[in-house]
């Protein structure tokens, strides 16, 4: 599969993005503060050159959905 190529900026905005248009969640994770994805061995994740480490900034109650999306996201993008 051909990935997009992104910034951590980029990324970390279409994160926020589809966690802020996601309607099962309603208001409580549109606030949610994501960190900058970092560069990582791809060979060590899953084929994916970055990934979201820290995730305290999202309520308990959001973290299983932003998970989610990240993992969506790791699949469909890389850094360059």
């Amino acid at each position: 599969m051909i990935k997009n190529t992104g910034s951590a900026e980029q990324i970390r905005n279409e994160v926020l993005r589809r966690l802020q248009e996601n309607a099962d969640l309603g208001d409580a994770c549109r606030n949610s503060e994501i960190p900058l994805p970092l560069r990582v061995d791809p060979s060590t994740n899953s084929g994916c050159n970055w990934r979201i480490e820290d995730f305290s900034g999202v309520r308990p109650a959001c973290q299983a959905a932003v998970k989610a999306i990240t993992a969506e996201m790791m699949r469909e993008y890389d850094l360059p």
